[in-house]
């Protein structure tokens, strides 16, 4: 058993017993402040999404110059010719500028696909429920997200997945977005015409309109640790550990061996030093008290053997006399 085993057997044991209790709180503190961090990291994408999205909102739209790829609206500028250059032979050719305009759920997406081919860790996306473009069609984690949040009245959802942190930050629909998402109907014709009249309309403000997805990388626990655990703290724990090892045996298992040792040659009679005429009676450390004690005992058994061997050296008494026999006998 156990406790037949030497103390300093025993304060091993209870050492990586505790040692273990201590990696497994470690494990879990060091895994919720991992999470609040790419929580937090989320967040700030999230943030500047959001702001991003705003800014594209107050103008209603924004117009690129030559970027035909994908767009709503389309107007192209030409520069008048100048009056000088017309009467040459050769006039100049007229300037032409063909600007292409996107509205906020068109310019998040394009910015949401330049920061995919980016080397940014973080990715993001905006999609919705009801989603007017194929293309923002949510996948399952964000469908999860949108039927959690609009079922509890959430503000935000994450999921810790094994390959990823994927984090939802809820949008909620402005007035200035009813123009193209109130009804079919009074929407502009270009968003009409470029994505049907199916999906993408019938909200109302303040109701959920969509998601900002966030995906975030995700290293495993060991990865994490090596990144925080290096020799400098692994020497620290085997030295807290031969620190203890040390102390045990110095000031406890080493006394308890000279007591033990004195007590033996005590119990057969003969002398033993224990060291007791430098403690003070008042200390308050337990093998102190002990070896104090271990005194105390040896010297009340030296006075009771003392006592019997004066009693067996004493001669024995003489017994009492005879009475006189009594008169006139």
């Amino acid at each position: 058993m156990l406790l037949n085993r030497s103390i300093t057997t025993q304060f091993t044991i209870v050492f990586i017993v505790a040692v273990l209790l201590v990696v497994g709180s470690f494990y879990l503190v060091l895994d919720s402040v991992y999470r609040n961090e790419l929580k937090s990291q989320a967040e700030t994408v999230a943030d500047n999404v959001d702001a991003f999205g705003s800014w594209v909102s107050q103008y209603g739209r924004v117009w690129v110059r030559d970027d035909n790829k994908s767009f709503l609206g389309q107007v192209t500028l030409v520069k008048a010719s100048d009056p000088a250059a017309t009467a040459a032979a050769t006039p100049a050719p007229a300037d032409i500028w063909h600007f292409y305009s996107k509205n906020p759920a068109l310019a998040q997406r394009e910015f949401s696909e330049v920061v995919e081919k980016s080397p940014s860790p973080a990715k993001f996306r905006v999609t919705s429920h009801n989603f007017m473009n194929p293309v923002n069609k949510p996948d399952a984690f964000e469908t999860r997200a949108l039927d959690r949040i609009r079922a509890n009245h959430l503000t935000e959802y994450y999921e810790v997945l094994p390959d990823s942190f994927r984090y939802a930050r809820t949008l909620y629909e402005k007035a200035s977005c009813l123009g193209c998402h109130a009804s079919a109907e009074s929407a502009p014709a270009d968003v009409r015409e470029r994505y049907g009249t199916e999906h993408g309309f019938g909200f109302k403000e303040g109701e959920v309109a969509g998601i900002i997805s966030v995906r975030l990388p995700i290293r495993s626990f060991w990865q994490v640790t090596r990144a925080v655990v290096g020799p400098l703290q692994i020497g620290l724990l085997v030295s807290a550990f031969l620190i203890a090892v040390v102390f045990i045996q110095f000031a406890v298992v080493r006394p308890i061996k000279r007591v033990t040792a004195a007590a033996e040659r005590i119990s057969v009679g003969q002398n033993a030093d224990l060291g007791s005429a430098k403690l003070k009676r008042t200390s308050g450390n337990e093998i102190h008290q002990l070896i104090l004690a271990t005194e105390r005992l040896r010297a009340s058994l030296m006075m009771a053997i003392q006592r019997v061997a004066r009693k067996q050296a004493a001669p024995p008494a003489a017994p009492p006399a005879a009475p006189p026999p009594p008169a006139g006998e």
